[in-house]
C-alpha cells in the first residue's frame, strides 16, 4: 500500500469517526437547555447542586460560543454592511443573551453559599446581588424563549434528523427474520 493510499484511508477513517457539527451543536444545546431548566428550580436541586450546575452551565456556554465562533465572527464583520434582517436580529438577540448570562453567572458566583466556599474563594453578601441574579434569571427565560423561537427551524430539523428518525425509522429485517415470519403465516 502506498503512502498516498494510507493517507487517504486515514482521512476517510477520521471523517467517518468524526461526529457531525450539527449533531455536536444539537447535543450541547440540549445539555445546556436541560441544565438551565433544572437549575432554574433551586427547590428541586438544592442550593449546592444549583451552584455547581450553574458553574457547569457557564462553562458549557463558553463551549457553545467557541463552537459557533465562525458565525459570530462572520456576522460581526458584516453587521454594519448588508446583512439579512434575520441574521441581524438573531445577532442582537444573542448579544442580549450573552450579556444576561454573564450577569447571571457572575452574580451567581458572587452570592454563592457553597461552591465558592468549597473552592476557598471569597463571596459577596448583599441583597442587591441576589436581586440582580434573580432578575437576570427571569430575563433569561424570555430571551431563551425568543432564541428558541427564532432558531426553531434548525431545532426542529436537528430533532427530526437525530432523534425522531433514528427512533421511528423502520428497521430492516434480516433474511432469517423474514423467513421466520413467512414460515409462521
Amino acid at each position: 500500500m502506498t503512502n498516498a493510499v494510507r493517507r487517504a484511508d486515514a482521512r476517510e477513517q477520521r471523517k467517518r469517526s468524526r461526529i457531525s457539527d450539527t449533531l455536536q451543536n444539537f447535543g450541547i444545546d440540549i445539555l445546556i437547555f436541560v441544565a438551565f431548566i433544572m437549575d432554574m428550580n433551586v427547590r428541586f436541586t438544592g442550593i449546592a447542586i444549583h451552584e455547581w450546575l450553574g458553574i457547569a452551565f457557564g462553562v458549557s456556554l463558553i463551549v457553545h460560543l467557541l463552537l459557533h465562533w465562525r458565525w459570530i465572527s462572520a456576522i460581526t464583520q458584516r453587521f454594519f454592511r448588508r446583512v439579512p434582517l434575520n441574521d441581524r436580529i438573531n445577532y442582537l438577540l444573542n448579544i442580549l443573551l450573552f450579556v444576561d448570562f454573564v450577569v447571571l453567572v457572575v452574580t451567581g458566583l458572587w452570592i454563592s453559599e457553597v461552591a465558592m466556599a468549597t473552592l476557598g474563594l471569597p463571596v459577596q453578601r448583599g441583597f442587591a446581588w441576589r436581586i440582580l441574579h434573580t432578575l437576570s434569571a427571569d430575563i433569561s427565560i424570555w430571551l431563551i424563549g425568543l432564541h428558541l423561537a427564532f432558531n426553531w427551524k434548525w431545532v426542529a430539523n436537528a430533532a427530526k434528523r437525530y432523534l425522531w428518525q433514528p427512533i421511528f425509522a423502520r428497521r430492516q429485517r434480516t433474511p432469517v427474520e423474514t423467513a421466520e415470519l413467512e414460515g409462521a403465516a
